[in-house]
């Protein structure tokens, strides 16, 4: 578009495919990161975009002048000098493909979750919310999210519910003896804490939950929608000793769970779905308990994974004609500006010439029409016009 020149989409990040979780929290990006990038960086690279920073994922979703620059912080940030030693990077339409692959949850630990829908649209509104937002970013990120619903809707991608949260709720199932009068404590109510709750209710029922977050506000509002019951951050800890389970969904910067926190458990399992992990590796082996963390809960639902993969075709091709949808609108935005000059252009010459401004107006619709129309079959036909249009100043 003639106010982009010189911009590009680019795209680049660490997740699951590259990097096991206890490595994938030395990348994962605070608060106060993040609005460096998007107050700072982005700006000073004239760039535009979104960040995802989940359990899976640290992924960069860019679009401007000089994306590589972002990279390079990035990198020097995490200490390596090569995005590929520890991840991947997609540039111009391979960026746009990875964005919709992505919202598909084709690039999912679990193939066909879904979940990454949810945390992508609040990444692009936290962005959007930072000013680091665009029209176009905008439009490719909800065409993204059209294609994702038309695949769960039109395949078997999603066939079943499978999710990390959803199979963390599989393991406690499986690791105690009788899920239904086991007293569940999940700590951190984001995405991931407020979904793995959900299942679990679903599962369970509301009896013998018991849930915390570091905002009481936020865990009274949760406990009194789910009917479960509401400690404060303090209580849990001071409790933590009289649960069968216990599931950390929390942000945190550094592992929760000391050696002394730890030395008080007496669950019969732990499920840690945090990034940084909530348990550290050292303080894992002292624990006398069944252990779980994002990597190992995907073996739960391998058999289904295999029923999954069948529809990744018809996934695909859902993909290619929601990508050529997007860039139509990206062709019609090019060729705008060019179709309403020359309409101004042809209306100025016919106004001198005819009196009947009705039929001009008509005339001139269906001419923007049928050269939008050519346009989208040929886009060389855009500098062809162009070429006409200047051939006439």
């Amino acid at each position: 578009m003639a106010q982009f020149i010189g911009y590009n989409w680019y795209a680049f990040g660490i997740t699951h495919k590259h990097a096991a979780a206890e490595k994938r929290q030395n990348f994962a990006l605070s608060e106060a990161q993040l609005e460096t990038y998007f107050q700072e960086l982005f700006p000073q690279n004239e760039c535009a975009g979104f960040i995802t920073n989940t359990c899976n994922r640290s992924s960069f979703f860019l679009f401007g002048k000089h994306p590589e620059n972002i990279e390079k912080a990035f990198l020097e940030s995490t200490g390596y000098s090569d995005i590929f030693e520890i991840g991947d990077r997609y540039i111009g339409k391979k960026a746009i493909n990875y964005l919709f692959e992505v919202m598909a949850g084709l690039d999912s630990q679990i193939l066909g979750d879904f979940e990454i829908v949810g945390q992508m649209k609040a990444a692009f509104e936290k962005s959007k919310a930072q000013g680091a937002g665009l029209g176009i970013i905008e439009k490719a990120v909800n065409q993204a999210i059209f294609s994702s619903r038309r695949i769960k809707n039109e395949t078997g991608l999603s066939s079943g519910t499978s999710s990390t949260s959803y199979a963390a709720v599989q393991f406690l199932k499986s690791s105690l003896p009788d899920l239904s009068l086991a007293r569940i404590l999940v700590l951190g109510m984001g995405q991931i804490g407020t979904r793995t709750l959900d299942n679990l209710v679903s599962e369970k029922g509301a009896k013998n939950i018991f849930i915390a977050n570091r905002s009481i506000a936020k865990t009274d509002k949760q406990a009194a929608l789910y009917n479960v019951q509401a400690l404060t951050w303090d209580e849990a800890f001071e409790k933590i000793g009289e649960f069968d389970a216990i599931v950390s969904a929390v942000s945190a910067l550094q592992p929760i769970f000391t050696t002394a926190i730890v030395s008080k458990i007496n669950a019969t399992c732990i499920v840690d779905l945090s990034i940084p992990i909530s348990v550290a590796d050292d303080v894992q082996k002292e624990l006398n308990t069944k252990f779980a963390n994002v990597d190992q809960l995907s073996s739960v639902i391998a058999t289904q994974m295999e029923q999954r993969k069948k529809w990744v075709p018809r996934a695909h091709k859902i993909i290619r004609e929601e990508l050529n949808k997007y860039k139509e609108w990206e062709l019609a935005m090019d060729a705008a500006p060019t179709i309403k000059k020359l309409q101004r252009r042809l209306h100025e010459e016919w106004s001198a010439k005819h009196d009947d401004l009705e039929k001009i107006e008509r005339i001139s619709a269906k001419i923007e029409a049928r050269l939008f129309e050519r346009i989208r079959k040929n886009p060389k036909e855009l500098k062809e016009l162009q070429k006409q249009l200047n051939a006439r100043s």
